[in-house]
Parts: C-alpha cells; structure tokens; sequence
C-alpha cells in the first residue's frame, strides 16, 4: 500500500513518491512553477499622451431644455422664473406669471 505525506509548501496530500527521501516538501515545489513560455507579438503599440499644459477649456451654460429634468426641478425652475419676472411687475400677477411658466415646462 503506498504511504501519503502533506507537503507543507503546498499543503497538498501527495504519494511519497512526489518527495526526495526524508524532505517535507514535494518535488514540484522545490523545483518552482514552470517557466511560461512568452510568445513574441507582432507588433508592440505603444501610447503617447501628450502632457496637458494649457488649461481645460470652460464649457458653455446649457441653455434650458423645456421638459428635461425630474418634476420638483422643473417645478422649481418654474417658481424661480415667475419670481423674476414678479420682481419687475406687481404682486397681483404673480399668480398668472406662476401658473404660465408651469405651463412652459409642461406642468398643470
């Protein structure tokens, strides 16, 4: 019957064979992983970034997208263009300003 011994690089349970006489580590261990063999490319890409000196270039205001947007952002935008123009005309029409700028971002 053959004899088992755990290799303790490993920790697998190997034949007494897989050992060098009175050594706690299996052959394979003790010899190393094999060497992988490389294959040559064909050709190696190479990527060149050019350094980023000058300063990143501002972007333009979005103008607004009627539509776009949850519906308390479109409320809130609604709100905020009637307060401006309520500022420039009176109190009386703030209701009517409100409820056409609703109707331009398409809310009741």
């Amino acid at each position: 019957m053959a004899a088992w011994r755990r290799c303790v690089q490993c920790r697998k349970v190997l034949q007494e064979d897989a050992f060098d006489a009175a050594s706690e580590t299996c052959i394979s261990c003790v010899a190393g992983p094999p060497a992988k063999a490389r294959t040559p490319r064909a050709s190696a890409v190479k990527t060149v970034r050019a350094a980023s000196a000058a300063a990143p270039a501002e972007r333009a205001p979005l103008l607004g997208v009627v539509g776009s947007g949850d519906l308390e952002v479109r409320e809130r935008r609604a709100r905020k263009t009637a307060t401006e123009q309520l500022a420039e005309l009176h109190a009386d029409d703030f209701a009517q300003l409100l409820q056409s700028a609703r109707r331009a971002e398409g809310l009741r």
